[in-house]
């Protein structure tokens, strides 16, 4: 099975993926004992996760990869900040990223059946 990736699919995730991955490596300026660290990774990535990919999805419909890519673009965070431990949370946040996307796309169907 080839797995073929085209440009015109990835093009139209490119600012919502480096504006995520902006918002991924603010984790370095924060101090990983405080509240903020923690309030950050838990509540506001997630958060900003699902949004972004809603409004992808809104725009775009369902593109598998971008929840994958969502997640890997978080990695080198853990690695250089967090530590392996926290690989849960590039998985929490691809989920994320999963659900609004399909969600994102139901909506896109719904508003487009209406036109």
């Amino acid at each position: 099975m080839k797995i073929k990736l085209d440009l015109k699919i990835l093009l139209p995730a490119l600012p919502y993926l480096l504006l995520t991955a902006m918002i991924f490596f603010i984790l370095p300026t924060l101090d990983p004992n405080s509240t903020m660290f923690t309030l950050f990774l838990l509540v506001i990535i997630p958060v900003y996760c699902f949004i972004c990919a809603y409004l992808y999805g809104i725009k775009n419909g369902f593109i598998w990869v971008y929840p994958i890519i969502i997640a890997v673009v978080f990695l080198p965070s853990i690695f250089l900040i967090i530590g392996y431990k926290a690989v849960i949370y590039a998985i929490i946040y691809g989920s994320s990223a999963m659900i609004g996307i399909v969600i994102g796309k139901i909506v896109k169907n719904r508003r487009d059946g209406e036109e």
